[in-house]
């Protein structure tokens, strides 16, 4: 009885042995796991949804900016929502010409709870939010982008990341200036 137990552990353990061993690994293999790991932004999906949505936030949020805001914060909305709408037509241009990126068609989740949250607001608390909004979201973009750019699969795609950096740098450095006047 005994040596049945040791004869069905040693076999037990023999098994798991065997199955823990990796047999040899092609070159094939070894390629395949290095070109499937390779980070870029054809095999992110995430980075495109992120890239529509927040092109497709900031015009709607300008908008909400022209009704609420005040006659800095309109002019300034103005200028984004053009630009915004801009970026997207051409993000939607870009994502046409590669197969397997897909782009959301209208807000969703959080973005579209923070827009309905600003609908509610008005006068000095919705400018003071807004400005709050831009300068804190156009800073978590800028970085978001910075580290995209170097995963960009083509020039298109490089170009429009850094004509977005571009806009987002300006801005911040825009909102800087208006502060520093203020006080």
């Amino acid at each position: 009885m005994f040596t049945d137990k040791l004869f069905a552990l040693a076999v037990g353990i023999l098994f798991l042995f065997i199955l823990s061993c990796d047999g040899p690994i092609s070159n094939e293999a070894e390629n395949t796991v290095a070109l499937t790991t390779q980070k870029t932004l054809k095999n992110s999906p995430a980075f495109w949804d992120y890239a529509a949505s927040s092109n497709m936030l900031q015009v709607e949020m300008g908008q909400l900016a022209i009704e609420r805001g005040d006659e800095n914060l309109k002019n300034m909305a103005e200028k984004a929502i053009g630009f915004h709408s801009a970026s997207l037509n051409k993000l939607k241009s870009i994502a046409r010409k590669h197969t397997g990126i897909y782009l959301p068609d209208s807000l969703s989740g959080a973005d579209k709870g923070l827009v309905d949250e600003f609908e509610l607001l008005e006068g000095e608390e919705f400018d003071a939010r807004y400005r709050a909004f831009i300068l804190n979201s156009h800073q978590l973009q800028l970085s978001r982008y910075q580290e995209a750019l170097p995963q960009a699969d083509d020039e298109e795609t490089k170009a429009w990341i850094n004509s977005i950096l571009t806009h987002l740098q300006q801005e911040l450095n825009s909102f800087e200036q208006a502060d520093s006047l203020q006080k």
